[in-house]
């Protein structure tokens, strides 16, 4: 009775503790992995959708605006400071198709704003085209 048998202890060897924390490890290194590459992810989501946003609005300010023949004196240019977002440099290009009439059949203009940022690796471009009212 005094004796015991292997095949009848409790417990783990030393061999099945190390084994268990390889895989443990294993396994928290993979989730660090990808919580790193989601954050990776989400900013630059957050930086694309603020050049969206910024294309978008100079794009807007010029389909509103009622000098058609002004365009390019007060909006085409490059800003490489705007306000609130540093960083961030906007560049609007607008170049004109034909002229007045009757002289040329079409007058319009093709406006090209392009936005880049901190982190994105192409620029976000957007394209409108305003023709004459």
């Amino acid at each position: 009775m005094g004796t015991q048998v292997l095949s009848d202890r409790r417990g783990l060897t030393l061999i099945e503790v190390m084994v268990s924390l390889v895989i443990l490890t294993g396994v928290l290194l993979g989730m660090a992995s990808f919580a790193v590459r989601f954050m990776r992810a989400t900013t630059t989501s957050d930086t694309r959708t603020v050049a969206v946003n910024l294309a978008e609005q100079r794009i807007s300010e010029i389909r509103s605006s009622p000098n058609y023949s002004g365009l390019e004196a007060n909006y085409a240019g490059t800003e490489a400071a705007i306000t609130g977002f540093t960083g961030y440099t906007r560049v609007t290009t607008i170049v004109r198709t034909g002229g007045p009439r009757p002289t040329y059949t079409n007058d319009y203009k093709t406006v090209t704003v392009s936005v880049t940022g901190p982190g994105l690796t192409q620029p976000i471009r957007k394209t409108v085209v305003v023709a004459v009212p």
